[in-house]
């Protein structure tokens, strides 16, 4: 049986929704939502939507009084009043009330958002410079929930950086929907870290899931960070055939590739595919790993994969 992890129930949730409907999808993440370690406020903001498109309005109501109220979660006040599976709650005074709150916590958190960046290192071998891996969160994510799938290369003599985006979506939610922004914020954080820690500058791989590597191939292609190889898992990549011609840059700096993919990846196997095929048109080394039944999330045997990738690349 497939593990269960936050974004299978996500992912899961949503193919339940589109073959079987909104009720089945609610049942589905009700019975599985403690089974997991996420972003709980998106695992409610599932729940309180599936709710209240299969008419169980009051139980949509407590589960965001538990979120907002109980919990201190914030959603987008845009979202909360546009989004079609909660019309059924604008007759609700109390679902009002709580986006009023979400409005000013919104407003609140966007003014404090700033750019986060945690480090991971094995300080008990020697004094050496260190190659340096970056690990960008996907959307709707962040550090926290990126940490467990990267920690695995510290023990082979890695500095992680995990990155975390100042564009927030809601509690604990961030993207890279401005991709410009997240290039000069890495880059910052790519200063600073060359300033502060002992790193080979000539040994630095840039690894991201989803929309974290669309940030990740804009930086590369575009010199921001000397990057000898990159390490792409489900990647988003919506503007790769605009970006087809700036790929010559892979090849001028011998930059070498590893892209993970899911057969069952529906929003993301073409544009990967079609990055693939570029890729060899160009002539630019990588490996393209297509994982059987793997759906937009990062595979089980992940830790295997990334060293896996990290030799290649270091070959």
């Amino acid at each position: 049986m497939k593990q269960m992890t936050y974004t299978h129930l996500l992912n899961e949730t949503i193919n339940i929704y589109d073959k079987n409907g909104s009720l089945q999808a609610y049942q589905f993440i009700n019975e599985n939502a403690d089974m997991v370690d996420g972003n709980q406020a998106q695992i409610y903001n599932f729940r309180y939507a599936l709710a209240a498109a299969s008419g169980l309005e009051k139980d949509a109501l407590q589960l965001m009084k538990e979120a907002i109220i109980e919990n201190g979660f914030w959603y987008a006040y845009d979202y909360l009043n546009a989004d079609e599976d909660l019309k059924s709650l604008h007759k609700y005074e109390e679902f009002h009330k709580m986006v009023h709150i979400c409005k000013e916590r919104e407003a609140e958190a966007k003014d404090s958002a700033k750019p986060e960046l945690r480090i991971l290192q094995d300080n008990s071998g020697n004094d050496d410079k260190k190659p340096l891996m970056f690990a960008l969160h996907g959307d709707q994510e962040n550090i926290h929930m990126t940490e467990p799938y990267w920690n695995s290369i510290v023990t082979e003599g890695y500095t992680v950086a995990l990155p975390q985006s100042s564009q927030i979506q809601f509690s604990d939610g961030f993207d890279w929907n401005d991709v410009e922004k997240g290039s000069n914020e890495l880059k910052e954080h790519f200063e600073s870290i060359v300033n502060d820690y002992k790193i080979d500058r000539d040994n630095i791989i840039i690894g991201g899931f989803s929309a974290g590597c669309r940030v990740a191939l804009n930086i590369i292609i575009n010199g921001k960070i000397p990057a000898k190889g990159f390490v792409f898992v489900a990647p988003w990549l919506p503007e790769i055939e605009e970006w087809k011609e700036s790929l010559d840059q892979l090849k001028e700096n011998d930059i070498k590739g590893y892209i993970i993919i899911g057969d069952n990846d529906g929003d993301c196997f073409e544009g990967a595919n079609q990055f693939a095929s570029f890729l060899n048109q160009k002539s630019i080394p990588h490996e393209f790993k297509v994982v059987d039944d793997l759906d937009h999330e990062y595979p089980e045997n992940f830790d295997q994969l990334l060293k896996e990738a990290v030799d290649y690349i270091n070959e």
